[in-house]
């Protein structure tokens, strides 16, 4: 009987080492980046390009992503109304309702 209860004891604290070594390597891997496990949330670059392949609207979102982007990076047709001169130390600003003329009284 004694014998039982050390042998029931032994599987379980090994099998409580074995779990907490193996949670350290996820962690470990999780560092590296190579997956996510308890610390980040998301999914893995791998996890992610999958779900976005098998998803139904994946393609839409990745197409409105890419036009938001470049709609950013598009410069505006019109100057700002405030124009900044460190080196000079002036801040010109343009009233509305005026063109943009580049003259002291701008």
């Amino acid at each position: 009987m004694a014998n039982t209860v050390w042998q029931v004891g032994g599987v379980v604290v090994a099998l409580g080492a074995g779990v907490f070594l193996v949670d350290q390597a996820l962690l470990w891997m999780e560092r590296r980046g190579w997956i996510y496990w308890r610390k980040r949330k998301g999914l893995s670059s791998i996890g992610a390009d999958f779900m976005q392949e098998i998803a139904p609207g994946a393609q839409a979102t990745k197409r409105a992503m890419e036009q938001e982007r470049v709609r950013k990076n598009v410069k505006p047709a019109e100057e700002p109304p405030f124009r900044v001169d460190l080196d000079a130390g002036v801040v010109r600003i343009r009233r509305p309702g005026r063109g943009t003329s580049t003259g002291p009284d701008a």
